[in-house]
């Protein structure tokens, strides 16, 4: 007997094999990501270019009951209960289709125990990767759009493979055309896992909203509160800047410019408070891998250089022709958190302030 049900995760349930890329998705080629709980800790993993190659799957339906059929000869190879399995089904342009069916044994065994009787324990889910290849056209560097190939892939990752012919009653169909609304109209919102979800939908996630996970170039504007340390004192401020973000290859580069205005508060001769902004013009320039653009929760250091210079002084805190130096950045908390080394200077690096930045953006 196997033991399959509340099986979570999300991720594949096996490794990638080493040399074979056929079944591999060309990397990068699809920017948004989203998981789609079923039941019985089983979930539909949708990877797309754009929205518009949810129109393929209007009919999942067709899709998986012409997969059924197809691995209907193929099944003695599934036959062995406590192994997981993975199978790549590729639906090409030109009709053609490719299957891979992959095996994996458990390391060790695992039993549980009812009544005093021992059963076999499956403990990892099968996964069924259907592929399909649509003429149109991909992103291209500097905000281009060129002729190419998009590529989607829908994943089940199931406690048994014979489940998926178990969905083939319109539930599907129905999930494809919520996402398309939710996309559309509804507002995305931060689970307790760290994930977004539409706000009235919490059975479908992704790591950003919207479920980008690998964005085009872009032109982006951003708000922030920050604070940090100059010297003695405690300095908040607030920050709005503009950033253009170019995705070339592997390589994520962001360039931007970002007016960050600090307050002071002094007592005057009279013994009031007085408060004092200060404005810093600031230029900033980061890059990363695409790798990495999924939220780890335990932080991510990236390359990170950002030049300062004071150009609005009140008050007593800054000393003339100050500017401010940030070198490297640590960001947390899905990106939105950020913690920056940051160094003031004037006069070509007299009176140097060593600082750290923290930065909350929305």
């Amino acid at each position: 007997m196997m033991l399959a049900t509340s099986i979570n995760g999300t991720s594949f349930a096996q490794e990638k094999s080493g040399g074979d890329k056929i079944f591999d998705l060309p990397e990068y080629n699809t920017k948004r990501k989203f998981i789609i709980d079923l039941d019985k800790g089983n979930k539909m993993q949708i990877e797309i270019n754009s929205m518009s190659n949810l129109d393929h799957l209007n009919n999942i339906d067709s899709i998986i009951q012409t997969f059924v059929h197809d691995i209907a000869p193929l099944k003695d190879s599934l036959m062995d209960e406590l192994s997981s399995k993975r199978i790549d089904y590729i639906i090409d342009t030109n009709s053609f289709k490719q299957i891979r069916i992959q095996k994996f044994q458990p390391v060790g065994s695992s039993f549980i125990i009812t009544n005093g009787q021992a059963s076999s324990l499956k403990l990892a889910q099968d996964t069924i990767s259907l592929i399909g290849k649509v003429a149109g056209y991909i992103n291209g560097p500097f905000f281009r759009k060129e002729p190419g190939l998009n590529f989607y892939r829908v994943s089940f990752f199931l406690n048994n493979v014979n489940d998926l012919s178990g969905y083939m009653d319109g539930r599907l169909n129905e999930k494809i055309m919520l996402l398309k609304e939710d996309i559309k109209k509804d507002k995305w919102e931060r689970s307790n896992d760290g994930s977004m979800h539409p706000r009235n939908n919490t059975g479908t996630k992704s790591i950003t909203p919207n479920g980008y996970f690998s964005g085009s170039d872009q032109l982006s504007l951003r708000a922030s509160i920050d604070v940090q340390n100059y010297k003695n004192y405690f300095v908040p401020s607030v920050s709005l800047g503009a950033f253009v973000v170019i995705n070339n290859n592997l390589v994520r580069h962001e360039v931007g410019v970002t007016g960050e205005s600090h307050f002071s508060f002094f007592k005057n001769s009279n013994g009031k408070t007085e408060a004092f902004r200060n404005t810093f013009l600031t230029l900033s320039y980061g890059r990363g891998s695409l790798k990495n653009e999924e939220v780890k929760k335990n932080g991510n250091l990236y390359p990170f250089l950002s030049l300062g210079y004071l150009i609005k002084n009140r008050g007593e805190m800054y000393d003339k022709h100050t500017f401010k130096l940030g070198l490297g950045r640590w960001s947390f908390m899905g990106g939105l958190t950020r913690i920056e080394p940051t160094i003031y200077f004037n006069n070509f690096f007299k009176g140097v302030t060593p600082s750290l930045r923290i930065t909350q953006s929305f």
